[in-house]
């Protein structure tokens, strides 16, 4: 008779591991540390925060000196070409320009756009020169969307200041929608420590929207900027607010956000939002200004982009 004992199944033997959880396991495994290390960082003000780069710094505390000039200013930005060629091209775009007559030098750029605006020249620069990836990195893709919707959000934000009576200072709701994501730049980047995270969008995207405007406060507080700034990017994400209220830059911060990710055409749908009730326009007033504005938009975007 034959001996069907060596080829039966071993009820004792467990059944091999299941390759998606292995790597869910794999995920979760990471996404706790790294979680567990944020949290840690922001209670303690200990970021490993790169530096601010050294020529948009030379940009910012001769705007602050109030001894300075336009041709001081101007000769910080010539020893950056990046920067230069960026405000020229602001200084030329459908927002900025006045008359047919085109800029050709840095002096005239800085009058035409205002010194305020250098320095949003000078953190668009900043952001791409802060957080880079080294070569393969798998967030590389990540941060290059995250610095193109900042210059959108910032555009944005720039555009609805001009038509919001609240709202005192158009450039600085610039500068705060530029600083916007820079909470999603630094955790992207740091995420890229955990290649697992990489595997599970999802998780990625949890963790980046849980801690970044946290995060972004942080940063943006430690390279110095107004506490106007630093609330308006910590509190960009509260739907909640007294309507009645008027309105402030956290409130462009929500609305431009949620048109740089939907389009123009989802602005009539957003007419219930307290922030829109508080820049006192409707959904239809806010779906006019993008469309009067889009020329405007395109090309501040394109300048700094």
């Amino acid at each position: 008779m034959k001996d069907v004992t060596s080829t039966s199944v071993n009820p004792f033997k467990e059944d091999p591991p299941d390759e998606a959880a292995v790597k869910r396991a794999a995920v979760d495994a990471a996404a706790l540390q790294f979680v567990r290390q944020l949290g840690r960082d922001l209670a303690h003000g200990e970021f490993d925060l790169p530096p601010f780069p050294d020529t948009p710094l030379r940009v910012q505390e001769c705007i602050r000196d109030p001894n300075s000039d336009i041709h001081a200013l101007a000769a910080i930005v010539a020893t950056e070409p990046a920067l230069a060629a960026r405000l020229m091209r602001m200084a030329n775009s459908a927002m900025m320009r006045r008359g047919p007559i085109e800029v050709t030098d840095i002096p005239t750029a800085i009058s035409r756009v205002g010194m305020d605006m250098v320095q949003n020249a000078a953190v668009s620069f900043a952001g791409r020169e802060a957080f880079k990836a080294p070569a393969g990195s798998p967030c590389i893709d990540d941060l290059n969307q995250l610095r193109r919707r900042s210059v959108m959000v910032g555009s944005l934000a720039y555009l609805l200041a001009r038509r919001v009576r609240a709202i005192k200072k158009a450039d600085e709701a610039m500068l705060a929608g530029l600083l916007s994501n820079v909470g999603k730049l630094y955790i992207v980047m740091k995420a890229a420590d955990h290649p697992e995270l990489f595997v599970d969008r999802e998780a990625l995207e949890r963790l980046v929207g849980q801690w970044h405007t946290g995060v972004a406060r942080a940063i943006v507080e430690s390279w110095g900027f107004p506490e106007a700034i630093a609330v308006a990017v910590d509190e960009q994400e509260i739907r909640e607010r007294d309507r009645l209220a008027p309105a402030d830059l956290s409130d462009l911060l929500f609305v431009a956000n949620l048109v740089a990710r939907a389009g123009n055409r989802a602005a009539e749908a957003l007419g219930e939002l307290d922030a829109l009730a508080r820049m006192r326009l409707t959904g239809e007033e806010l779906a006019g200004i993008l469309e009067d504005g889009q020329e405007e938009l395109e090309s501040m975007v394109a300048a700094m982009s």
